[in-house]
């Protein structure tokens, strides 16, 4: 059935009226692996709000790896050097390329102040790159232990360390068998 194509569309007269958002806020994500390594940064991601950041950081760093945590904060705050007296979590940048990693907490008065006493009293003479610091208070955290965090069902296949090794062994055990033989005899037989 052919419908009847528009003859006269709809004449507009003034600009098209449209609520888009300009851009969502970024969003940086670390992630633990295990209780004895440091937060490592993750990645980005852009999200309307806190909710949905930490939804998007499941789904989208959930699908790799397991761990144990997932830290998640605005970057306008790692940026912000205003006054706001808490506990900062700080961040270095040993190597231009690297991962931010967690390397402790400090109580400041302001980001300018958190980033100075992180030289101070974790960077001392060490080469370093950038530092990033965030109020403790700004940082949304997903437990694994209480929020699930990666999927329930097992996912190893999609992992690449795991692939190779199970391939390997399921075609091992297809070599070793004698039907293997018996089925190459009997096709060489045939074919030529």
């Amino acid at each position: 059935m052919i419908t009847n194509p528009r003859i006269k569309p709809p004449f507009k007269s003034d600009e098209l009226e449209t609520q888009e958002v300009e851009a969502f806020p970024v969003w940086e994500v670390f992630t633990q692996k295990k209780e004895t390594d440091s937060h490592t940064h993750a990645g980005s991601l852009s999200a309307p709000n806190a909710l949905m950041a930490a939804n998007f950081a499941r789904e989208h760093y959930g699908q790799d790896q397991v761990c144990r945590s997932m830290w998640i904060g605005l970057r306008d705050d790692f940026k912000s050097k205003d006054a706001c007296e808490d506990t900062y979590e700080v961040f270095v940048q040993w190597n231009a390329g690297d991962r931010h990693v967690h390397v402790g907490q400090v109580n400041a008065a302001s980001g300018e102040e958190a980033e100075a006493m992180c030289k101070k009293e974790f960077v001392g003479e060490k080469e370093f790159y950038t530092i990033w610091t965030i109020p403790h208070q700004a940082m949304n955290s997903i437990d694994g232990e209480e929020d699930m965090i990666w999927r329930s069902t097992d996912q190893s296949y999609r992992l690449a360390k795991g692939y190779s090794k199970i391939v390997r062994q399921k075609w091992d055990a297809i070599r070793a068998s004698k039907d293997v033989d018996d089925y190459q005899k009997e096709d060489l037989k045939d074919t030529f």
